[in-house]
């Protein structure tokens, strides 16, 4: 019971060390590698009537073996995760190809959704842009449902009596028609399950329309948000600059009207002392021509007045 334990036990030291992360990291690329060869194993024998009762039998316990990994490695993931609960509904897909067996169009569907992981390995090998990475994950999302859905709708259709999706090119045609909102209503499906697979396509057509169109508005949105914050910083920059001129002028300015104050009050200084110096010879003349007789000195016309 230690080794369940939440205290010092070793699957709590191992949830500690990131052995869920190392377990991951080692074994996604297997698993999805293991993923597409289960569509193929699910897919070949719908497709193919024609098959050889050794190859049905080879591809059936292929099936298992496959099945058999996805459990043992569905069980591992779920002990080592921190939370459980949360691992549960992060992985449904998985939980799907695990508990529903029999069940081979859901467990397709599921297998696809898988490979959606795909997108983490384009990511990976290219560091694109957001828009770029949004554009293969819709682009592997939309290609994911529409062979899904051909495939279910035809291994639903292709017995019934009354079908009229009775190739899987037809089921082809039928999951782009329905999955774009076309429906041209020339293949339709008569069976229950038929029809509750048209009423995913349909739903799940619509979202990824509505992200195809969500992406290309944020594309342009980001675009013109570009240009306007180019625009915006060389307005701030011709802005700044200006102001810095203006300071600069400004303080020219301010240097220059000190000059002038200081050669204003150098003048009335030198002014006074010339007032001073005519007031004082006009004071000596006077006294001169007094001894001698003489009229006195004029003053300054602006002193005299």
């Amino acid at each position: 019971m230690r080794w369940w334990g939440s205290g010092d036990g070793r699957l709590s030291a191992a949830r500690r060390n990131g052995a869920y992360e190392r377990f991951v990291d080692r074994t996604d690329d297997v698993m999805l590698v293991l993923a597409l060869v289960f569509v193929g194993v699910l897919v070949w024998p719908l497709l193919d009537h024609d098959l050889s009762p050794g190859i049905r039998e080879a591809l059936h316990w292929a099936d298992v073996a496959i099945w058999v990994v996805f459990v043992v490695e569905y069980c591992v993931r779920l002990v080592l995760a921190a939370d459980r609960w949360r691992f549960v509904r992060s992985n449904v897909p998985d939980l799907v190809i695990v508990l529903v067996p029999p069940l081979r169009s859901l467990r397709l569907v599921a297998a696809l959704m898988r490979l959606l992981g795909l997108v983490s390995i384009v990511g990976r090998l290219s560091r694109q842009s957001l828009e770029v990475r949004t554009g293969a994950y819709t682009a592997i999302l939309a290609v994911g449902v529409l062979f899904a859905g051909a495939v279910t709708v035809y291994d639903a259709e292709r017995l019934d009596p009354d079908a009229n999706i009775t190739t899987f090119p037809d089921a082809l045609w039928w999951a782009l028609t329905t999955m774009t909102t076309v429906g041209y209503g020339d293949r339709y499906p008569v069976t229950t399950q038929g029809r509750w697979m048209a009423g995913v396509l349909m739903l799940a057509g619509i979202a990824i329309l509505g992200i195809v169109t969500a992406s290309i508005a944020a594309w342009f949105i980001g675009q013109f948000s570009a240009a306007s914050a180019a625009i915006t910083h060389a307005v701030e920059d011709v802005a700044e600059d200006a102001a810095q001129d203006s300071r600069a002028d400004a303080a020219r300015s301010a240097e220059l009207l000190a000059a002038v104050r200081e050669l204003s009050h150098r003048l009335e200084r030198l002014e006074g002392r010339v007032d001073d110096a005519v007031r004082h010879l006009d004071a000596a003349r006077h006294a001169e021509n007094g001894r001698t007789g003489t009229e006195p000195a004029l003053m300054r016309d602006d002193q005299g007045s």
